[in-house]
């Protein structure tokens, strides 16, 4: 379960933690596959938000409770099927 961002064309998306309540992981995800990960990304206040860029043009990004990158194995180049 998580949130599931889905972009026209595949760009360098920046996420920020802005009125968060819980920590999460994102994943970022170009066509059918797992590019890059934030692991434990934490809740802020701002002013001074941190940006998590991915590390390539993607065109999803998927925002999972934290810990569930670790505890399902997902690894950078891991397939992505949506259903």
């Amino acid at each position: 379960n998580g949130m599931l961002f889905v972009f026209p064309k595949s760009e360098i998306q920046k996420f920020w933690m802005k009125d968060m309540k819980f920590p999460i992981d994102i994943i970022w995800i170009k066509e059918d596959g797992v590019v890059g990960m934030i692991v434990g990304a934490e809740p802020e206040t701002g002013p001074d938000y941190q940006i998590y860029s991915s590390p390539e043009p993607v065109n999803k990004v998927l925002e999972v409770n934290a810990g569930q990158v670790q505890l399902l194995g997902i690894k950078v180049g891991d397939a992505v099927e949506l259903k």
